[in-house]
Formats: structure tokens, C-alpha cells, sequence
């Protein structure tokens, strides 16, 4: 930084009072954080600092995020295939073909606005958490990454399922103080099998079994709420979800508050709660929360969509982050956004011809969360 810089950054550290600068950036998205975090260094500790990070994440809306082949040039894009020494760098801004970009989508108002922030070489998307992805490059390689401050770290192999019978959680240990990842998989003679993570040991361990016959597939992604993971365990027809707090590590069982019965039931987090949106009838959906009433959790219903048309086709990606809005793709991989104050369904607009599958993507904030800055905003 130069002389003039550093002048001007300490004679406006001067003029506005610490808490004003505070409240202003508070206000700013991640990814401008990230850029204002090097104009100075009282700038870089007030931006980086856990209290910071935790506030600012409490305030992010929910986007989803992507992987998609690039069709032009992407200049200063960080490249996640490392090289022959284990580097990961930036490459030069010429289209390089076969490479699966990251991208985010973000609902604003009645407009879905993508976004790149310039990550190529992914293979799969395995999993996120707080504005954190768990993924692999090309070359399988595990990693963990933000998207938004391009920070990413290579992680220890787990065990190698080939025909990718296995599914990842992603989740936050309010006891352990770390990230931990949840391996579930299909080994070799049927059995399911389960081993976790610990991002700040960088060890795999083995850890409680599931029971025989709790899942049946892993067609559904695992969903973190409060320290927990969910799944459901069928494509359809089950009547329970199976839950492990992150904290015992047990897999339990637990009722569904209807039968799940459709193939696009899923669940979403929202807020910090666990919300199933299940297909009662041709024309009804229905949206259960899952809330601790004392020491117990009980599912309480939160909305009910009535249509007078056929709304099977509909597929739930995630709420507003103040619960206000759910929103859906249809068929025709159009994307809708029910109010339910209002009890309106209406088509959002997509700015160019992006024809995205989001069934394919995950739910995702943009933070500045890092595995070791960072604990949970409850």
C-alpha cells in the first residue's frame, strides 16, 4: 500500500468513529468485504474478526449455488485442479474447455440474478455450509472452499466409494468449536457405513452406525439445521427422516409429520429450523417446521399452498430468509416464488437464457466464513 493510502485510511479511521465504520460495512455483501479487507490493516482485523463474520452472516440471504461448463473466457479465475506440486493458482484469462465453473443465484425481488465468482475445475459439489463448500476437482481431489473469498484448503481422502452410493453433511460443532464432515456410504457388501471429519484435525474416524434398513437411498442431500443433520431416507413413501446431532453422532429416527409420499417432498433449512414441504394432493403442498417444544421436537404446520390447477411438478430449492417467500422450479425448469402472506405464486424473471437445473444445486450463503473464524450464529 502506498504512503497516500495508508494516510488516507488512517486520517478516515480518525474522522468516522470505530463503531460507524462497523455498522457501514456491516451493511456491505461479502464479496466487497473482501476486496475493502485489504485497505488497510484496521480495516483487515475489523472485517476478519469472528464477531464480525458471525454478525454479518446472520444477515445474508440464502442464494443457491451451482456448477456449470464455462462458455467464455473467464479472466483471473481461481483454478481448484492443483498442479504437479499441489499448487492451486490462477490461470490466464483464455477459455479453457471442460472446465465446471462454480455459480451463484440469488433472488431479488421478482428478478434471479447469477453470479460468478470465478472458481473453475470443480468436479462435484458434495455438500456446504455457512457460505463453506465441500467438494471435489476433476482429479478427486477433496477440498473445502469459499466461493466468495476464494479461500480453500485441501482436504484428507475419506473412503473411496466408486459407484457413488455415499452422501456428504456439512455442519457446524457449537461444542468442539469446528466444522466436521459427515461421510455416509455404501461399502462393498451392502452395508451402510459412516465416518466424520474433523476440519481442524484434518482426521477421518469411524463413527456410530446407521441401524439396517434406515436409509434406503441417498437421493436426497443432507440438510444441517442447529448443529444437525437431516435426511430423508427414500424417494418417496417414507414416513420419517433421519436425523444426527453432530454433538452424540447418533443416527435417530424420526417421524415425519405426514407421509412423504411425492417425489419432489423435500426438506429445507429455514432460519435455523428444519421445514418439510411434502405433496398432499394433486393441487395441495403442504409446509411442516420442526420446533423444540421442552425437551422434545414437534412439528408444527406452517402453511398450506392451494391451487386450483395441477402443482405436482413443482420442486422446493429454498425460503427468504425471513420465511416470507418459498421457491420452486417447475417442470419446465421455470422458477416461481410462492409469498405466503400473500398465498400468491408467480413466475421470476431470469435474466438471460440460463436453462439452469437446479435440482442439481445447493443451498448457500455469501460469507466470509473461514473453517477457523467462525462459529454459529443461534
Amino acid at each position: 500500500m502506498s504512503d497516500l493510502s495508508r494516510k488516507r485510511c488512517a486520517t478516515e479511521g480518525s474522522v468516522l468513529p470505530y463503531d460507524i465504520i462497523f455498522k457501514i460495512l456491516l451493511l456491505l455483501p461479502a464479496k466487497d468485504l473482501s476486496k475493502l479487507s485489504v485497505v488497510c490493516k484496521t480495516w483487515r482485523r475489523l472485517i476478519s474478526s469472528p464477531y464480525f463474520v458471525q454478525l454479518h452472516t446472520s444477515r445474508c440471504e440464502t442464494v443457491l449455488t451451482f456448477l456449470k461448463h464455462a462458455v467464455e473466457s473467464h479472466p483471473n479465475t481461481l483454478s481448484i485442479d492443483d498442479t504437479n506440486n499441489g499448487r492451486f493458482t490462477l490461470f490466464k484469462p483464455t477459455f479453457e474447455k471442460g472446465k465446471r465453473h462454480i455459480y451463484l443465484s440469488e433472488l431479488k425481488d421478482k428478478n434471479i440474478e447469477i453470479s460468478d465468482p470465478h472458481v473453475s475445475g470443480f468436479g462435484y459439489i458434495l455438500a456446504t455450509c455457512d457460505g463453506l463448500v465441500i467438494a471435489t476437482n476433476k482429479k478427486g481431489t477433496l477440498l473445502v472452499v469459499n466461493p466468495t473469498t476464494r479461500k480453500l484448503r485441501q482436504l484428507k481422502q475419506g473412503t473411496i466409494v466408486r459407484n457413488r452410493e455415499e452422501s456428504y453433511g456439512f455442519v457446524f460443532s457449537i461444542k468442539a468449536r469446528e466444522y466436521k464432515a459427515v461421510h455416509l456410504f455404501r461399502d462393498e457388501s451392502g452395508h451402510i457405513d459412516s465416518e466424520i471429519l474433523s476440519l481442524k484435525t484434518m482426521c477421518w474416524r469411524g463413527c456410530n452406525v446407521p441401524a439396517s434398513g434406515l436409509f434406503r437411498d441417498f437421493h436426497h442431500k443432507a440438510v444441517a439445521a442447529s448443529g444437525v443433520l437431516y435426511w430423508l431416507p427414500g424417494r418417496h413413501g417414507v414416513d420419517y427422516v433421519v436425523s444426527m446431532d453432530i454433538e452424540d453422532e447418533k443416527f435417530v429416527r424420526k417421524p415425519l409429520p405426514v407421509n412423504s409420499s411425492g417425489l419432489n417432498d423435500r426438506l429445507i433449512e429455514n432460519g435455523g429450523l428444519l421445514t418439510f414441504v411434502g405433496q398432499m394432493t394433486v393441487y395441495r403442498i403442504q409446509l411442516w417446521t420442526l420446533k423444540r417444544n421442552k425437551c422434545e421436537d414437534e412439528w408444527v404446520k406452517m402453511h398450506t399452498i392451494n391451487m386450483d390447477y395441477d402443482i405436482t411438478g413443482l420442486f422446493p430449492l429454498f425460503m427468504t430468509k425471513n420465511g416470507r417467500c418459498l421457491v420452486f422450479q417447475s417442470l419446465n425448469e421455470a422458477i416461481l416464488k410462492y409469498d405466503l402472506e400473500e398465498d400468491e405464486l408467480e413466475k421470476v424473471l431470469e435474466k438471460g437464457d440460463q436453462k439452469i437445473n437446479y435440482r442439481m444445486s445447493f443451498q448457500h450463503v455469501n460469507t466470509l466464513v473461514s473453517w477457523d473464524n467462525f462459529g454459529p450464529v443461534w
